[in-house]
């Protein structure tokens, strides 16, 4: 392995917009009992019919509860006018930046024309850009993918891109289709990177050091890096990341986990709804603590928080040997 081309120091770091799983009470529960992260962006907030947005739609990203990290407002739709609305009421709320969801992957989403749907239509996508910089002047950003069946699109896409001020790109480098599934086109990234005259933002299968080594390596001008799915499997990932190599003190990992349940008990209604949130945790989590899988399983026969709360008591009482996740991006892939 060569060494990193930049100081650890100087990665920024920001948290990806999972939704479901990367809202408030995740971003801020995970500053108290770690650190490491830039910034995050938020889960996407749909753009609505209309001149007024519902408070309870803009509660995630409200200022009073995101003091701890930098937090970017992401909006998804595909009306300009819409968008207009929304954009105009994060800089009510103080936002100077604001990124537009043009990579969401679902099939309900796509089938709508948002998200990674938006990229076909270029007219359209023209207009959410006009709008985009003219209410967040040097401050509106995109997330994407780099096509819908094939990885093509996007290199297509960049022209276009190119007309406006945008603040940076992230940069997905999977189509729609895959979803999260498969190796990420790195020789399609490439290609993208090339044309790109904005600052690029790397998001994709980062799950250990030797990713962003490996990538740093192949792309040195990258020097922004988003993180999702890592993160909440490996909460140590961005103080290793920054040169860390203590051993990973796992009653951090549980006074995260028990804050979390303490949040989630409060702001959900029923034992359901909590119990949905922390199986989603645990399905990235969970990996690192249990080789054979009964962990995740265990979790998933809760249907009480006492009972839930008895297998993660246990577990973390066994004081497991933390298990290194597998590198999301292999040093020989055939993408480079």
């Amino acid at each position: 392995m060569q060494p990193l081309p930049l100081p650890a120091d100087e990665l920024d770091i920001c948290l990806a917009p999972l939704r479901g799983v990367t809202g408030c009470a995740f971003r801020e529960q995970f500053s108290r009992h770690f650190s490491g992260i830039s910034r995050a962006v938020s889960p996407f907030i749909s753009t609505v019919k209309g001149t007024r947005i519902k408070a309870a739609l803009l509660d995630d990203i409200r200022p009073e509860k995101n003091a701890r990290i930098p937090l970017i407002p992401q909006v998804i739709g595909k009306d300009p006018d819409e968008l207009a609305v929304m954009l105009a009421t994060f800089r009510e709320m103080g936002f100077h930046h604001a990124d537009l969801n043009v990579g969401c992957p679902w099939p309900m989403v796509v089938r709508r024309g948002r998200g990674a749907g938006l990229l076909p239509d270029s007219d359209r996508l023209r207009r959410m850009l006009d709008v985009g910089c003219a209410v967040m002047p040097g401050g509106f950003s995109i997330k994407t993918r780099l096509g819908l069946t094939t990885p093509d699109l996007l290199a297509q896409r960049m022209t276009l891109f190119n007309e406006y001020p945008l603040r940076e790109m992230t940069i997905h480098p999977r189509t729609a289709r895959q979803m999260y599934e498969g190796y990420v086109h790195l020789a399609e990234f490439a290609a993208c990177l090339r044309l790109s005259r904005h600052r690029v933002v790397y998001n994709g299968d980062l799950r250990t050091v030797q990713d962003i080594q490996r990538l740093r390596v192949a792309f040195p001008q990258i020097k922004h890096w988003m993180i999702g799915r890592g993160i909440i499997a490996d909460p140590f990932l961005p103080e290793r990341l920054r040169g860390d190599q203590r051993p990973r003190d796992l009653a951090r990992l549980r006074a995260l986990m028990d804050d979390l349940l303490s949040v989630a008990c409060e702001e959900l209604h029923g034992e359901k709804p909590v119990l949905g949130r922390f199986k989603e945790y645990w399905s990235y989590l969970a990996p690192r603590l249990s080789r054979d899988g009964m962990l995740l399983r265990r979790i998933h026969l809760c249907h009480r928080i006492d009972e839930y709360r008895r297998v993660v008591n246990a577990c973390f009482d066994a004081s497991p040997e933390w298990i290194e996740a597998p590198h999301g991006i292999p040093e020989k892939d055939g993408c480079f």
